[in-house]
């Protein structure tokens, strides 16, 4: 992929932090994260014992939180736009520096 035709799988969202998929990859993305995380901790979980169950549940913890920084980065990569925070597609910045040029108005 040359860097003038960059794919993208997410835009942001129109209200609150972060990105939806819109793109089919996006959502096949989004779905095979959703999938293979209960299929790979369901049985990992079910076969600790109490011997191993302590270092197995922080195993599985840390592995979980890798997996959802990884995914979030890539989906931070694919994302055609910023994550910030918004509110009816507008950036609070945005909405503060027109709620202050209101106000300025108004005196």
């Amino acid at each position: 992929m040359s860097e003038g035709s960059a794919e993208y799988w997410f835009k942001p969202k129109r209200h609150g932090y972060g990105a939806t998929p819109t793109h089919w990859k996006g959502w096949l993305a989004t779905t095979g994260f959703a999938v293979l995380l209960p299929l790979v901790s369901v049985p990992w979980l079910l076969s600790l014992t109490d011997d191993t169950r302590l270092v197995g549940m922080i195993v599985w913890a840390v592995a979980m939180l890798a997996a959802v920084y990884w995914f979030t980065a890539f989906a931070k990569r694919k994302t055609d736009g910023e994550w910030v925070l918004r509110w009816n597609g507008k950036t609070y910045r945005e909405l503060m520096e027109e709620k202050a040029l209101e106000d300025k108005a108004k005196e």
